[in-house]
């Protein structure tokens, strides 16, 4: 597991770049600050996120970097994911990246969601059966997170 947070632009670079064309899941911590977020998301319609740290967990067979580049980008792009809308009014903190095929997305989100205090249903979920890929934390979780098990 790769953790950097994403305060300063040079180590971001830098670690985004040090995973190179891996696949493999991720987890992306966004954060909702001082007051609810009201955004409409695609098909899931009108949500509501309470202050506080939402992990969503994702995957990219072929390229962890390009994509959390992507989520991490601030310029106006094409609404393809769910979190591309919550992206629209939270702030990225950090991230974790688990490089490799048997890097599995759902058996992360699952190891994520027993350490939450809620998630968010069917959020990023919809190609799987998960209930959710998106999860919340009133606190900031990266101590927690930072004991996160390899997910296979």
């Amino acid at each position: 597991m790769r953790v950097f947070g994403l305060e300063a632009e040079a180590a971001r670079r830098r670690a985004l770049d040090a995973l190179g064309g891996w696949g493999g899941a991720y987890v992306l911590l966004l954060e909702v600050s001082d007051r609810p977020l009201r955004l409409r998301v695609g098909a899931l319609g009108e949500l509501t996120f309470e202050p506080g740290y939402y992990a969503y967990v994702g995957s990219a067979r072929r390229g962890l970097a390009p994509r959390l580049r992507r989520h991490l980008r601030r310029k106006a792009k094409k609404m393809r994911w769910h979190v591309d809308y919550l992206r629209r009014g939270a702030e990225p903190v950090a991230a974790a990246a688990w490089t490799g095929r048997r890097a599995d997305e759902c058996a992360l989100s699952r190891s994520v969601a027993a350490l939450c205090a809620g998630s968010v249903p069917r959020f990023g979920s919809s190609d799987c059966r998960c209930p959710s890929h998106l999860h919340y934390f009133p606190r900031d979780p990266r101590p927690r997170l930072r004991r996160l098990p390899t997910p296979c």
